[in-house]
């Protein structure tokens, strides 16, 4: 299971430095319809009616608090996604085998990739949920997933504003309780945390085997991207480098191997 994931060129240079990448918490997510949402549990008292809204309240409050997401996406050539996400196409997408990166192993992710495609929706469902999951969801320290509350994960992390759909996202979970201080080791994983402008972002770190793909934008040359491509030949020898093209006609975005300046001289 290939995904992919687009960012500016620095943050990508050290994505490929270090082996590894950054989980978020959803609190500091820009679109706030983006924040975990819990359902208000059904009461006929109004006074229970009330303690009700404010248990969802906590429950959204520490899902935003000790869940980190990794949003990746299903293709490198998406023009909306070069545009928004890639720094106007200066940047880079990285491709990344789920599997060897242990993103699809349930006993890990919160929500694993091959269950976590983004639900585009235009209003949200208050229907009750199908079936009876067996045991209870422990909020903010279930490391596994917990499949028989998939429903209530779905809604709670995977459901975006349709007008989002053009980023075909796919979305890791992890559990970030007992994570502290610089660097952390819990069920979820090895993690590092850096300040990232007043935020934390925690470093996941990626086995090497993991980095398949990555594309520079066809405007990356302007970043020193052939030098970046000598490294990543040198740490990622099975690692398919490619730059991107523009398709004027069809406005699309294409790739070709990429070729070095001495190749292109015929040195």
């Amino acid at each position: 299971m290939l995904l992919y994931k687009y960012i500016g060129f620095d943050a990508g240079e050290k994505i490929l430095e270090n082996c590894s990448i950054g989980f978020s918490q959803p609190k500091y997510f820009n679109d706030p319809f983006d924040l975990p949402f819990s359902l208000t549990e059904d009461s006929i008292d109004a006074a229970e009616g009330i303690f009700a809204g404010f248990r969802a309240m906590i429950k959204n409050s520490i899902w935003a608090e000790k869940t980190g997401i990794l949003a990746l996406t299903r293709t490198p050539v998406n023009p909306l996604m070069w545009a928004h996400y890639a720094d106007k196409h200066e940047g880079m997408v990285i491709g990344i085998d789920a599997m060897a990166a242990g993103f699809t192993a349930e006993d890990s992710n919160l929500i694993p990739a091959q269950f976590g495609s983004v639900i585009y929706v235009s209003e949200r469902s208050d229907a009750p949920y199908v079936g009876k999951p067996k045991s209870g969801l422990g909020v903010g320290v279930t490391h596994s997933f917990p499949q028989d509350h998939y429903e209530k994960l779905q809604r709670t992390f995977l459901q975006k504003s349709i007008c989002w759909s053009y980023e075909e996202e796919v979305r890791v979970l992890k559990c970030l309780d007992g994570i502290s201080g610089e660097s952390s080791r819990t069920q979820s994983g090895e993690f590092e945390i850096i300040d990232t402008g007043g935020r934390p972002l925690f470093l996941y770190a990626l086995p090497k085997d993991a980095i398949k793909e990555v594309y520079f934008g066809f405007r990356s040359h302007d970043q020193n991207s052939e030098d970046l491509y000598y490294r990543i030949n040198g740490k990622y020898p099975a690692a398919s480098v490619y730059e991107c093209k523009l398709h004027s006609g069809a406005m699309t975005v294409g790739f070709d191997r990429y070729v070095t300046i001495a190749e292109a001289a015929g040195d």
